[in-house]
């Protein structure tokens, strides 16, 4: 029987899931933005102004969806800090539960509970930007995603992957949040043809039947994503012990488990297209990456053995 990881007969739609406006430190309006994220195939963007939970339903399109959400800091000593977006599940939403700022675990983890029980979705941003160590965020609770990459980040300090920490959290932690790839952009460089413009760089792509709020918001909860700087994941299903990979043209698909156990295939170019490994055994999860010949790479979330044998 098998058991499909990423949804089949769905389509494929391209979301920032981090995106900062002239409401707060960003230098476009959110219609300039969506203009230019329409223009490179995005159906959906996260204006999650520093916070500030403002939604943008003028926005609405039959081809775009602005997501409602709200990036809140909680800064600790030496330049630590945690930055969490929270996603609205209703667009409309314009304010966000009282909340405490203690840094800490402790006290993030009471921040996370009141998103989560206000129904939005909270992902865990940029770490490595954040000076964060494992002891502080591979306790963290209720998290739906984690940001393995970051365009901002990336463009401004070459700190904007986060995968290391993402295998760190899934292994050391105790849940299995989403991978994403965002943008976090402030387009700084005024300029969308920028080599130091900080868009268009990573993205999580989601599957729906269509496109709608509701559709956006339901897909990315039941984790129908997965994250990358380019390379795309078309089919990805378990049958008889056996996981099969379907992608456009890579250089490498490696499969990772929780323990030192891996497998890869590997080729000069970018000439594979499908992949095949054996997932039999004990294990308690794993998650799969696409890599081609320019560094860019693909990170489906981590499955549990649990969920791939229900």
């Amino acid at each position: 029987m098998k058991k499909y990881l990423l949804p089949e007969g769905k389509t494929a739609f391209k979301a920032n899931l981090h995106c900062h406006s002239t409401l707060s430190d960003g230098r476009n309006d959110v219609a300039t933005l969506k203009k230019e994220y329409l223009k490179r195939g995005y159906s959906v963007v996260a204006f999650s102004d520093h916070n500030c939970l403002i939604p943008h339903p003028e926005l609405n399109s039959p081809d775009f969806v602005p997501l409602t959400a709200i990036e809140i800091d909680v800064n600790g000593p030496k330049g630590h800090t945690y930055h969490l977006n929270f996603f609205s599940p209703e667009q409309s939403r314009n304010e966000f539960p009282p909340i405490e700022r203690i840094y800490g675990t402790e006290g993030v983890n009471k921040l996370i509970a009141t998103g989560n029980d206000a129904g939005f979705l909270c992902q865990y941003n940029h770490p490595r930007w954040s000076f964060q160590t494992p002891e502080e965020f591979v306790g963290l609770k209720g998290l739906w995603g984690f940001e393995v990459f970051n365009t901002g980040c990336e463009v401004d300090m070459h700190d904007g992957w986060g995968d290391y920490e993402y295998e760190v959290m899934c292994r050391d932690g105790s849940e299995l949040p989403c991978a994403t790839a965002t943008d976090d952009n402030h387009n700084g460089a005024c300029d969308f043809e920028s080599p130091y413009d900080d868009s268009f760089g990573g993205w999580t792509t989601f599957f729906a039947s269509s496109l709608s709020y509701d559709n956006a918001f339901n897909a990315l909860k039941r984790g129908d994503c997965y994250a990358t700087t380019g390379p795309e994941f078309k089919g990805l299903y378990v049958e008889d012990g056996k996981i099969y990979i379907d992608c456009t043209p890579v250089s490498s698909v490696c499969i990772r488990f929780e323990t030192r156990r891996s497998g890869r295939m590997t080729s000069f170019g970018d000439e594979i297209t499908h992949a095949e490994f054996d997932v039999s055994g004990g294990y308690q999860h794993f998650r799969v990456e696409l890599k081609d010949s320019h560094g860019n790479k693909a990170l489906s979330r981590a499955y549990s053995k649990a969920e791939v044998e229900s």
